[in-house]
């Protein structure tokens, strides 16, 4: 009588699982019931018609570019450099108004500029004259780019005159 029971006790728990062909043992309840495919809990009940995804949504998020130049006066090597500027003239324009000095180091000029990103200049001696090269990279690589251009160029005595300096947006 007792195995009689197990085995009707077992074949009623199998009809159970087989009776709905959706069952996964491993997910929950509500992942199990058809009667929730309406609903959207169950997805391995999903027709055609209701397996339709919503579109993504795509935000735009307005994040204000920030500039930096560097300007030098090339007669007496003097220069100056502008960063987190709001815009190229800006950036430009300060960077030029700082070489100057008020005038007494005029006329400086705007040799790089740089757009969410850094800005480093090395010098290298030609002879009696210096030489300039900016390094424009992102953040930490700047110094090591202008480094390498002077290098490039043959010079020997190379070295890093304006430290790298980043005009990176703010989020």
């Amino acid at each position: 009588m007792k195995k009689l029971l197990f085995i009707l006790l077992g074949l009623a728990s199998f009809n159970t699982y087989a009776a709905d062909p959706t069952y996964d043992a491993t997910k929950g309840a509500l992942q199990n019931n058809s009667a929730l495919c309406a609903y959207g809990y169950n997805p391995n009940c999903a027709s055609p018609r209701q397996s339709r995804q919503q579109p993504t949504e795509i935000v735009n998020i307005n994040v204000p570019s920030k500039y930096g130049a560097w300007a030098i006066n090339l007669k007496t090597g003097i220069s100056a450099d502008v960063i987190n500027a709001p815009s190229r003239a800006v950036a430009e324009k300060e960077a030029i108004k700082s070489c100057e000095q008020g005038g007494r180091n005029a006329p400086c000029k705007v040799e790089a500029w740089v757009r969410n990103g850094c800005i480093a200049v090395a010098q290298g001696k030609e002879g009696k004259r210096w030489r300039t090269f900016p390094g424009i990279e992102g953040p930490g690589l700047a110094e090591a780019e202008a480094l390498r251009k002077c290098r490039a160029s043959g010079l020997p005595q190379c070295e890093i005159t304006t430290p790298e300096g980043c005009s990176m947006p703010k989020y």
